[in-house]
């Protein structure tokens, strides 16, 4: 009888209620394809969205207020940094500071190099505001732990690029673009300061409460997700501004052009990324270190990037918004599956976990 109920068991038809709960636990299983990659599946589908049927998000997207987006993000991820782990990054301060200069130093350079190469000149400035704006809010922290990296170090670097962007982001837009757009550095550097600072005090300073720090981790998930919701918003704004933009447009912009400049959108990340690993391992930083420098390093925020882009921009150079959602999107596809190889290798290695990811799921 055992025997018979375990045939029984196997043969379940997938039409059965016993196979929908099957297919009902596949979906929710922590390991399953779905659960890993819920956002990057959401983000590929609204951005096509955007690009066939830019008018059906238009209505939703163009109540989202990047300047809201920004400071909310900036906000819960402040909340989230723990003073603890910050203190042991700053100890050893390097990694971060080779973070900060590959990410104001190294790939705005790349990005004037590489937009001598594109004849369009709205995406020549939309590659320079991309390259020059701080790391990404919360994407490099959650892939530097999903690839077993120092969120420590991830979390010191989004600080140390968001404290300085109103100097070292007006100061590369300024040399590289303010002779052909007039760039007004003072209301710039003050608009920075106001929208990406001020957020970060304010977390900060709730923090000195313990019962909103316990209420802080034990939301950290949801926090997790909101931020990556926050993000999506974002893009898909951007991604139905540039659709929106081009089908108005009588003369459509040539497609080399375009995909040419898609593929260098791609190409500054990636060598900004692989430079960050190597260069590190050069400089003899820990495994966990170098991944951190990887993604924060190459990393780059598009609410920030669309920010500047509709206040200094979007007038003089409406198609500048191009590679503001190329960047972005490629990133965040491309470093899905590069941290998840990263992870195979550290485990394979018998790497050890970092001491800041101990206890944290890769999907959280």
């Amino acid at each position: 009888m055992k025997d018979e109920g375990k045939t029984e068991s196997r043969n379940i038809s997938p039409a059965s209620g016993d196979g929908f709960l099957a297919f009902s636990s596949f979906i929710l299983r922590p390991s399953s394809f779905l659960r890993r990659h819920w956002f990057l599946l959401a983000l590929l589908v609204g951005v096509s969205m955007a690009a066939v049927r830019p008018e059906w998000l238009r209505p939703m997207t163009v109540h989202v207020p990047p300047r809201g987006v920004v400071g909310l993000a900036l906000f819960l991820m402040a909340c989230g940094l723990e003073s603890r782990r910050l203190w042991r990054a700053a100890l050893r301060p390097l990694p971060a500071l080779w973070a900060l200069l590959l990410s104001y130093g190294a790939l705005p350079a790349l990005g004037w190099l590489a937009g001598q190469l594109v004849t369009e000149p709205d995406y020549r400035i939309g590659l320079l505001i991309m390259t020059s704006v701080p790391c990404t809010l919360a994407s490099a922290v959650l892939w530097t732990r999903m690839a077993g990296g120092s969120e420590a170090t991830a979390l010191l670097v989004i600080l140390l690029t968001t404290a300085t962007s109103w100097f070292a982001t007006t100061a590369w837009l300024t040399g590289t673009t303010g002779a052909a757009v007039g760039v007004d550095t003072a209301s710039m550097m003050r608009e920075l300061l106001v929208v990406l600072v001020a957020p970060v005090a304010l977390g900060q300073l709730l923090r000195a409460f313990p019962p909103l720090v316990r209420l802080v981790y034990r939301g950290r998930t949801v926090l997790g997700i909101v931020s990556r919701l926050l993000i999506f918003s974002i893009i898909l704004k951007a991604a139905a501004d540039v659709a929106i933009r081009l089908t108005a447009r009588t003369d459509l912009p040539a497609p080399l052009p375009l995909l040419a400049t898609a593929g260098l959108c791609v190409g500054l990340h990636l060598t900004a990324l692989f430079a960050g690993l190597f260069s590190s391992k050069v400089l003899g930083f820990d495994r966990p270190s170098r991944i951190a420098v990887a993604f924060a390093g190459s990393q780059k925020t598009l609410p920030v990037a669309l920010l500047l882009f509709e206040t200094y921009f979007k007038d003089a150079h409406p198609l500048a918004v191009v590679p503001i959602v190329f960047y972005p999107v490629g990133q965040l596809v491309l470093d899905t599956f590069i941290a998840e190889h990263l992870a195979r290798r550290g485990t394979a290695a018998g790497e050890p976990t970092h001491e800041s990811n101990r206890g944290l799921r890769p999907a959280e």
